[in-house]
């Protein structure tokens, strides 16, 4: 038996597995194409493994992604039908056309499976699609002809449809998808205005900001890893900065509320009890004691100022400065996640 089907992880599974779907075959489709091109490649013994240098062959990186696409179907365990990708003996013979067809019927019964199941699961397998679609079926279109694939309503409408399972996806990474796919949307009126050298550097800056989309989506680096440490520690500075300046803005506020409702007290006393000219001597000096708000209302004032201090560092733990705190961590941390994770396409 599988997860429940309203556990968070299973709709991610499924954006996942529709990313998988259509880069696999993206993949495949780009290194059966080169490897007909090209001779075949011969070894240098000079050279670095590509694991240990970080630069993996493309091959490997399909091997890669055949392989997360096969174990991500087996993790929904929904009875899904086999993925239809050849093995890697059968990879430099296979037939795109037909493999493309095969994969089409796949994704179709595997969208029907998983929408019986839960709606807004099948709904992740479109979504997951769709957003992969973005770049790499950009490269089949090739530069004069992706530029539909960023169309506004286009990306306006994915950005949308994210914010809708925003909470199962990884932490921040729907809000960065929704930031960063309408941003996007500016690229599809200055395509017009590139020649086709422009266009191919626009491909590379689309494709610089899938890569940031999937390591969101399959949790190679979460949005919080795009910060440096000084990245982190400028948030932490800058948002203990702002509470700090809050704080001293309610207790100046207190501050003026004391003296206002003092002042009131004044007028209300010396109305209540008559002007010192209409009492004795020693009640005038009682009520001018009493109506000299300047000698007890500063320190009232003050005081109290001190109070509303004391109590919210006693209290932060649970008080409002902490929630005030976090607000604004959270929102500067999203804002320089933002910065770190969108890749310019302007060229």
């Amino acid at each position: 038996m599988g997860e429940p089907t309203n556990s968070p992880d299973r709709v991610l599974l499924a954006v996942r597995l529709g990313w998988l779907a259509v880069e696999v075959f993206g993949r495949l489709r780009h290194y059966v194409q080169s490897i007909r091109k090209s001779e075949i490649h011969v070894g240098n013994a000079s050279n670095r493994f590509d694991f240990s240098s970080g630069a993996l062959s493309e091959y490997s990186t399909l091997l890669l992604a055949m392989g997360q696409l096969n174990r991500t179907a087996a993790r929904l365990d929904h009875g899904l039908p086999g993925v239809p990708i050849p093995t890697r003996n059968e990879i430099s013979q296979v037939d795109l056309n037909t493999l493309q067809e095969a994969l089409n019927d796949w994704s179709t019964e595997v969208w029907i499976a998983l929408s019986t199941e839960d709606d807004i699961i099948g709904r992740g397998f479109t979504y997951g699609g769709s957003l992969a679609d973005t770049y790499w079926h950009a490269a089949v279109l090739g530069p004069r002809g992706f530029g539909e694939l960023l169309h506004p309503h286009r990306l306006e409408y994915m950005a949308q449809r994210f914010d809708g399972i925003a909470d199962h996806m990884p932490p921040y990474a729907a809000r960065v998808l929704h930031y960063t796919l309408r941003r996007w949307r500016g690229a599809y009126e200055h395509l017009r205005t590139l020649d086709l050298d422009g266009k191919k550097q626009v491909v590379k800056c689309l494709e610089s900001q899938a890569g940031v989309w999937h390591y969101l989506l399959f949790g190679g680096r979460g949005a919080e890893g795009y910060l440096s440490a000084e990245d982190r520690r400028l948030v932490s500075w800058l948002a203990a900065g702002i509470t700090i300046v809050s704080v001293v803005a309610v207790m100046i506020l207190v501050w003026l509320l004391v003296l206002t409702l003092s002042s009131a007290g004044r007028a209300a006393t010396a109305s209540w009890l008559g002007s010192p000219e209409q009492l004795s001597a020693t009640q005038a000096v009682i009520v001018s004691d009493l109506v000299d708000w300047q000698k007890w209302s500063t320190t009232l004032a003050t005081i109290s100022s001190v109070a509303v201090l004391i109590a919210g560092l006693v209290t932060r733990l649970s008080g409002w400065m902490v929630a005030l705190h976090n607000r604004v961590k959270d929102w500067l941390t999203l804002r320089h996640i933002y910065r770190c994770t969108y890749r310019d396409w302007r060229v």
